[in-house]
């Protein structure tokens, strides 16, 4: 892509460029903000700019031989939330302007270099900017290490000075030193006062006068110290060059084979726990046999479809004073589209989101409230139209979502469910969005209108993750499911860090989505490897049609970041004079009030179709959510033999007694009743409140079925199973619930149930006299 170099003169702004150089992009523009001249100031008080050393800037521009574009500041930092929308006169609005103009003047510009290292503050306001202007972020340096960075700034032959210093093991004779000089003495300043090696808590600025992008190096001749306050502890300088020139660099000087040595794969935490999940789904895909489901010969293929034949659910929202839920919506859930056959996909996409927005309202919430969706596509082709359509709905910061291929019941193409947590939750820390829209090497960028993830409620929403690489969004090639598999979880183990939630031991749910049951064996052994082989929350393996981008895996995770228990635990350890304890304490702790389950009911054969099953059903309850999953598996034989003598012609409909339908109406049976059980022992747990109200605490429900065993029955599978719901359900209550075609399911599954209810978060003193 052609690059602008968004630059204020430090370290991080060039060596970022450096990375774009390295990762194939051209630098075509440099750009920078600068204080009024009317100002008279060395450094303004931006939130958003280095401006010390200002007076160098006008030099890079022969240094680097491109066209730089400076605009004064003439902003203040009026709009300093956690998120920014355009706000008149805020400083944010001088990039705005001097990117407009650098667009102007260069059409072809597609992207801009960033610096952003640890600043949610910048990155953000960068990244509204850029959006609006149709450009990308590129922020090779976001989230690194800072030791690790700053070693290798120094090594790469970024000769960046010290021009200005607040922080205490800083003094004045600093001023002027070499980032390579200084580092022994900032990793030691780390370690005694907790500095940050990059500077990027204020400690100090930096100018840089030579890189290896550098055609002309600049050479100081004059400076002064200026001391701006001369505090005991942290004393605060600045650096004030008086005379500079540049300098023509050698031939060996500009030998472009410093590229070679840049490092374009930085090492993370995350990169170390996926490393072995290569080979392990290679050798399971080398042992595996084609598992025991239903094959393409077995489906009855569904075309055409009336929208008058669909099913309108009578369970389609759940209200409550905290977690709300809209079941499986379409553009058909309004009766005045419902005759509607031959929408567009985009008309069809705006109106099935038009009526999850007419839910929302009903039961009083707004999209801003929402905190997870599930988009079901009948057609992964019509992805970019679905999201084009989809993001007129919602503004800076798009809930979470996981979007996948989907069977669904013609003449549907679009379907989407949510979960919503009310905005007024007494005593809740304020909601939290991570919405990382730049390139970088930490974690994907998002595809589409939605963010990585959303916290609140003491839990943590992540968007489906699919094995891009992060620095290229592109999926590895050739195709390979070993290393999507690897990028995959290591992006998810990034963003759950991000959010200092616990992947292993905070998990609610798991799903992975695979395009191929085949990939089933090697998917699962996967998520035990990265659980550690634990006791861990339930993981349903699900295969469908087709994934975003053609990808072979996509995970989807609800996370409990622990603090609930965390700050209670203090608490009463401050009240009893005791000590804080660390994270496996608190686990442990956890484990006494999370009350897992795991609850199997065996069906023997009997009647028409001889076949016997078992119902495996698994609940985890990190307060305030139970998580409950159950899933029907055929014992005694493969489900294809088991419907071999059931299967209909593509254009007939079974009647509700046919033995296909009695069988599957005896598995949901079995799997309410088993949600029922782990409700009730959920009402009155040993160690604290739980889910007192039982049924009137489950919010939503998701039924997956295989496709191939209902055929066009699937209207009598829904009426069925909400026949079933109701014997179980206060008349006043509500579910959502939300049904699902997949190709297969793990373990000879025939069904799959997820179930959600709102609990209360337990109490922790007593706990911890036991």
């Amino acid at each position: 892509m052609k690059v602008l170099g968004l630059i204020s003169g430090g370290k991080d702004s060039f060596y970022n460029l450096m990375q774009c150089v390295a990762n194939g992009h051209s630098v075509i523009a440099l750009g920078n903000l600068h204080p009024r001249p009317q100002d008279k100031k060395d450094e303004l008080d931006s939130y958003m700019y280095q401006t010390v050393g200002h007076d160098v800037i006008h030099l890079y521009e022969e240094c680097l031989q491109v066209p730089l574009y400076r605009q004064t500041i003439k902003g203040t930092p009026i709009e300093q939330g956690s998120d920014y929308v355009k706000t008149e006169m805020d400083e944010t609005e001088d990039l705005y302007e001097l990117l407009h103009t650098v667009k102007e003047r260069h059409p072809d510009l597609q992207a801009v270099s960033v610096g952003a290292i640890l600043s949610n503050y910048q990155r953000i306001r960068v990244e509204n900017v850029c959006a609006r202007l149709g450009l990308v972020a590129l922020a090779y340096l976001w989230q690194r290490d800072q030791e690790e960075l700053l070693h290798e700034m120094a090594q790469a032959g970024v000769n960046a000075v010290l021009i200005k210093i607040a922080a205490m093991g800083l003094k004045k004779q600093h001023l002027g030193q070499s980032i390579g000089d200084m580092f022994p003495h900032l990793c030691k300043m780390n370690q005694e006062f907790d500095l940050h090696i990059c500077g990027e808590g204020g400690e100090y600025e930096t100018i840089t006068l030579d890189c290896p992008l550098f055609k002309k190096k600049i050479v100081v001749d004059e400076s002064e110290i200026v001391i701006h306050s001369d505090d005991a502890f942290a004393q605060v300088a600045y650096l004030r060059f008086k005379q500079l020139h540049l300098e023509e660099k050698s031939e060996d000087d500009l030998d472009p084979s410093w590229m070679s040595d840049m490092n374009l794969d930085p090492v993370w935490e995350a990169d170390s726990i996926t490393l072995p999940i290569q080979d392990i789904v290679a050798a399971k895909l080398a042992s595996n046999s084609t598992p025991e489901t239903l094959t393409s010969g077995h489906y009855r293929t569904v075309s055409g479809g009336d929208p008058e034949d669909l099913y309108l659910s009578k369970y389609n929202a759940h209200s409550s004073p905290i977690v709300c839920a809209i079941g499986g919506t379409t553009a058909y859930d309004n009766l005045l589209v419902h005759g509607k056959k031959h929408m567009s996909i985009a008309e069809e996409t705006t109106a099935c989101l038009q009526n999850v927005q007419d839910k929302l309202a009903k039961i009083g919430l707004l999209w801003t409230e929402v905190v997870f969706m599930q988009v079901f596509v009948t057609n992964m082709s019509d992805f970019g139209v679905v999201n084009g359509a989809y993001k007129t709905f919602f503004g800076i910061n798009p809930p979470p979502r996981a979007c996948v291929g989907a069977n669904l019941p013609a003449p549907s193409r679009v379907q989407v469910s949510c979960v919503a947590i009310r905005n007024n939750i007494k005593g809740a820390k304020p909601r939290q969005t991570l919405h990382v829209q730049g390139m970088s090497y930490w974690a994907p960028a998002n595809i589409g209108p939605y963010s990585q993830a959303t916290e609140y409620a003491h839990h943590a929403f992540i968007a489906g993750q699919i094995g891009m690489v992060p620095s290229t969004l592109d999926l590895p090639m050739p195709p390979s499911l070993p290393l999507e598999t690897s990028w995959s979880l290591r992006n998810l183990l990034q963003i759950a860090t991000n959010r200092h939630c616990d992947l292993v031991k905070r998990t609610s749910l798991c799903i992975a989505y695979v395009n191929n049951p085949n990939h089933f064996e090697a998917v699962t052994s996967s998520w035990s490897h990265i659980t550690n082989k634990g006791k861990t929350a339930p993981l349903l393996a699900i295969c469908v049609p087709s994934l975003p981008k053609g990808a072979q895996v996509e995970w989807q995770v609800m996370l409990h970041h622990g603090n609930v228990y965390a700050e209670k635990k203090a608490a009463a350890a401050d009240e009893n004079d005791g000590d804080d304890t660390d994270d496996d304490d608190i686990y442990q702790l956890e484990k006494r009030v999370l009350h897992p389950t795991t609850l199997t009911i065996c069906h023997e054969p009997s009647g028409p179709t001889s076949v016997a099953w078992k119902s495996t059903t698994r609940s985890w309850f990190l307060a305030p959510l139970l998580s409950i999953l159950s899933v029907v598996d055929v014992t005694n034989e493969s489900l294809s033999s088991m419907f071999s003598s059931l299967v209909l012609a593509d254009d007939e409909l079974a009647p509700e007694s046919a033995p296909q339908l009695v069988v599957l109406k005896d598995m949901m049976a079995m799997m309410i009743q088993a949600v029922d059980r782990v409700l009730d022992s959920h009402k009155s747990p040993k160690l604290g409140p739980g889910v007192e109200e039982g049924w009137k605490d489950v919010v939503g429900m998701t039924l997956y079925y295989q496709e191939a065993l209902i055929g066009k029955d699937v209207k009598v599978l829904r009426k069925t199973f909400e026949d079933l719901l109701k014997e179980f359900l206060d008349p006043a209550s509500s579910v959502a619930v939300t049904f699902v075609p997949v190709l297969a399911i793990a373990g000879n599954g025939a069904l799959a149930l997820t179930t959600h209810a709102v609990g209360k978060t337990p109490t922790i003193p007593g706990l911890l006299q036991q």
